[in-house]
């Protein structure tokens, strides 16, 4: 075996058809280790005795089916981490239910398209690394946040910072900021908008004085209520809605479950799950994918459809963007939005979009932590000591970002600078 072939991942396929397993290894065999087997008991033996990084599992299989297998790796804790994909013929609904309550992250349909193969399986080993990664670093990080806590002694809202990073959700929620960067690269766009459906948000949860709990969770559902739309093609396409056809509208109307799903394999995080499922559904009932209505729908998930309402409009138009987002609001309150809640996003619409509608951000300057207000945008990225991203260029600061910046800039012991920020 060659250096190359050591670190390519393993992806294993459970099929009893030849021809499927053939067609599946020409499209991967450049890219990943192939292994197959052609039965379930087969395939169990092989998972346990070298566990793969993602398995393609089909669905109807002589002796154990593909949703009977799924199960028992996921009930066995040695291989309940595994990625699984059904692989299958099946297009009913209910089929695609039960795969996900078995355990599967996604479906793959015959005729295979070589192109989705391919981006489905990146995506989910992606994912899984990634998790894989957060495991060790989350156990550090822990360390860190909470011995900064112990130091801190402000008053108001910065106390009130202090204890959302001693949260476990507010490690969550730096966790999933690592899978942000990880979305960034596959499509810039994606996860920007969905850090600004994050901080829209985040800052109207903190207005209704919620749990800082309450409030890591709202915003970790911002970063992640799109998820979905990676494995469908959709993130990349940005075709809207009514330009889509009859299958594609169908596959983009599914991703709020399948966006649950990839949530729901972070153990602690099935109340984001819930709003990731929900953020489609609308205060009048008329949404998807449970048409739930009012207080029916998760309060976080109806934050989220206002912030994702705000950031549709402003990115339609040039100029007078708070305006425009203020009045897209009115229009659809008591329908698509919670009337209620509107107030609630005003004044962050206005000192988000008001200045750089009349002047573009060009030119920056470097900054000490000291002088950080909220409002101000990062010109540049801000990593930890060992290099992971914490902070992204374009990120706009709030309380939270600017502890974590000081708290930061104390564990490492350096000259208080090189903190860029853009101005007007």
């Amino acid at each position: 075996m060659t250096k190359e072939q050591k670190n390519m991942n393993t992806v294993m396929i459970v099929d009893d058809t030849p021809e499927n397993v053939s067609l599946l290894d020409a499209l991967l065999s450049a890219e990943y280790k192939i292994v197959t087997a052609s039965r379930g008991s087969e395939a169990l033996k092989q998972i346990r005795e070298n566990p793969p990084d993602l398995i393609l599992l089909d669905v109807m299989m002589p002796e154990m089916n593909g949703f009977e297998v799924c199960k028992i790796l996921k009930a066995d804790e040695m291989t309940k981490g595994i990625p699984v994909i059904f692989v299958t013929a099946l297009t009913d609904a209910g089929d695609e239910s039960h795969g996900f309550s078995a355990g599967g992250v996604d479906y793959i349909t015959k005729p295979f398209v070589g192109a989705v193969v391919r981006s489905r399986v990146k995506a989910y080993l992606a994912l899984s690394e990634a998790q894989k990664y957060l495991e060790d670093w989350n156990g550090s990080l822990r360390k860190r946040l909470l011995q900064s806590v112990k130091t801190i002694r402000l008053e108001g809202e910065e106390h009130k910072v202090a204890r959302e990073m001693s949260s476990d959700s507010y490690r969550n929620l730096q966790s999933v900021k690592i899978l942000s960067a990880l979305f960034k690269m596959m499509n810039n766009h994606f996860s920007t908008y969905s850090q600004a459906v994050c901080d829209l948000a985040g800052e109207a949860a903190r207005k209704m004085k919620l749990t800082s709990d309450e409030v890591a969770e709202i915003k970790l559902a911002g970063l992640l209520h799109d998820t979905g739309l990676l494995v469908t093609g959709r993130a990349s396409q940005e075709k809207s809605v009514s330009e889509m056809s009859a299958n594609e509208l169908r596959d983009y109307n599914a991703h709020p479950e399948r966006g649950q799903a990839m949530v729901d394999s972070f153990d602690t995080l099935q109340n984001v799950g819930h709003m990731v499922r929900s953020h489609h559904e609308n205060y009048d009932g008329s949404g998807f994918p449970d048409g739930l209505s009012r207080d029916e729908i998760p309060l976080g998930a109806r934050l989220l459809a206002i912030a994702d309402s705000i950031e549709n409009a402003v990115a339609s138009v040039s100029e007078e963007c708070d305006e425009y987002a203020i009045m897209a609001l009115r229009t659809q309150a008591g329908t698509r939005l919670d009337p209620r809640l509107i107030a609630y996003f005003t004044t962050s619409i206005h000192s988000r979009y008001f200045k750089t509608n009349k002047s573009g951000l060009s030119d920056e300057v470097e900054v000490s932590s000291g002088e950080l207000i909220s409002g101000m945008r990062l010109s540049r990225d801000i990593s930890s000591t060992t290099g992971v991203l914490l902070l992204q260029k374009g990120d706009t600061l709030d309380a939270a970002r600017i502890t974590l910046i000081r708290r930061l800039r104390q564990a490492k012991k350096q000259v208080d600078n090189g903190i860029w920020m853009y101005i007007a």
